[in-house]
């Protein structure tokens, strides 16, 4: 039986980026999160919207955060949660996306959360302010690196029922002056292989050499994530971040019981989609308006959690769902019951440029050319341009098969007992949320929603 997968968008910048001791020649097959960096060649080299039409909410404290001073001023490793703050990330950006995504949302909060940290160990003054209370960043930036060289370790241990692993790349344009203690750190916490290329002479080389590298680490999920004209004369660094997922569900939907049932993507709309049916035991729980369930997959360590609204109206409910609601209705959770399962096999890729989205949650000044400063990675001028997510899910019988990159441009369960069980329905044919959660750690790895099911062979 083919082991079913879920793929990561890498992360992508172009920053100036080298590594000590792991600087490698063109020839590399490597695929990872990709960040893109300019230097600052021209005040008009952004592909961003102007950042003054864009309207800014600086303060992202809310019930999706956690408390950001003490996150911000966290004094030791222990003091700091990683999971949590890439936790209540991932609600944030979750709230700016279905604002620009009409239907289906998925995305990798720990890809982007990652590639962004490797830039925040560069960042200073007002730039690393504001990544700091975007992204709960400790403003000790060795607890950060501490903490992210534990997780992606962590991340990387799989127990050989599954297949996970994330991977974190820097490809730096060849004579561009890096700074040794950023490749050093980049190198030492986030395992980021350097790579340098020339991007002024052969940007379409450079181009194809990182796609590759990409969809190798994505197994072919992500094609293209660099598109063509992107690399040009002003790219300094690209970081790469990928995230890759194979998992079996540890209790599998019977293919036989598969059928097309309704799905009402509104009130007033009906189509017909491929669902999936099991009467097993899941955990389950409920609040006053939603439903929830585990549904692990074989090795233990990663779960998907489908959020269920009780009412058709996703648009609603995602927009007061909080990580404290989701918490929530993770500790109503009970193995008790053996559950009437009703969900729909759903495929879909989505790109999602995230840059205005992190600008009106507060990170400004990366992006502008006149306030951006990087002054840990290189003593040039460096400004993010923009950052792009791509993401792929394959969800049915068997399991899971993911894929997401961003790309960032810089310029410049128990046994049941013997008791008789208690039934309960889970069907979900109207929109829902649902998250992929790595068990050991905490940390949500995939988040996204489904309001129209799809699914082409």
């Amino acid at each position: 039986m083919r082991m079913r997968k879920f793929i990561l968008i890498p992360l992508l910048c172009l920053f100036a980026f080298l590594c000590a001791g792991c600087v490698e020649n063109t020839n590399t097959n490597n695929s990872s999160a990709n960040i893109s960096l300019e230097s600052n060649v021209s005040s008009n080299s952004t592909n961003l919207t102007n950042i003054d039409s864009v309207e800014i909410n600086e303060s992202v404290t809310n019930e999706n955060t956690i408390d950001i001073n003490s996150t911000i001023n966290a004094d030791s490793v222990e003091n700091y949660d990683i999971a949590t703050a890439n936790n209540a990330f991932a609600f944030d950006m979750y709230s700016k996306i279905i604002v620009e995504n009409e239907q289906n949302v998925f995305f990798s909060p720990y890809s982007i959360f990652t590639a962004i940290a490797m830039c925040y160990d560069g960042a200073e003054n007002s730039t690393e302010e504001q990544i700091a209370n975007v992204f709960n960043f400790p403003l000790n930036k060795t607890i950060l690196e501490i903490s992210s060289k534990s997780m992606i370790s962590e991340i990387n241990s799989g127990n050989g029922e599954y297949e996970l692993e994330t991977a974190n790349a820097l490809w730096i344009q060849t004579d561009y002056p890096i700074k040794n203690q950023y490749i050093s750190n980049v190198g030492n916490y986030y395992s980021g292989k350097v790579t340098k290329l020339n991007f002024v002479n052969q940007p379409e080389n450079s181009r194809v050499l990182i796609n590759d590298w990409i969809e190798n680490k994505t197994n072919d999920k992500i094609k293209d994530p660099i598109p063509n004209g992107v690399i040009n004369s002003e790219t300094r660094l690209i970081l790469t971040n990928t995230i890759y997922f194979n998992g079996i569900w540890k209790k599998e939907f019977d293919i036989e019981n598969t059928q097309n049932q309704p799905f009402y993507p509104s009130k007033d709309e009906e189509i017909s989609v491929e669902t999936m049916y099991a009467k097993k035991y899941f955990s389950y729980g409920e609040s006053s308006n939603a439903k929830i369930l585990e549904l692990p997959y074989k090795g233990n360590d990663l779960y998907m959690y489908i959020v269920l609204p009780n009412e058709n109206e996703i648009g609603d409910f995602e927009t007061s769902f909080s990580l404290n609601d989701y918490n929530t209705l993770k500790s109503n959770m009970d193995s008790k019951y053996e559950v009437r399962t009703w969900l729909p096999k759903f495929k879909f890729e989505t790109k999602t440029d995230l840059s205005n989205s992190l600008i009106k949650m507060g990170m400004i000044d990366a992006f502008d050319d006149t306030k951006s400063t990087f002054s840990g990675i290189s003593d040039e001028k460096l400004t993010i341009s923009n950052i792009v997510h791509q993401a792929f899910v394959d969800v049915q019988e068997e399991g899971t098969e993911a894929a997401a990159t961003t790309v960032m441009y810089f310029t410049g369960s128990p046994a049941p007992g013997t008791e008789q069980p208690e039934i309960v329905t889970f069907k979900a044919d109207h929109p829902f949320i649902f998250l992929i959660e790595d068990k050991r750690t905490g940390c949500i790895l995939f988040m996204g929603k489904v309001e129209s099911p799809e699914y082409d062979e």
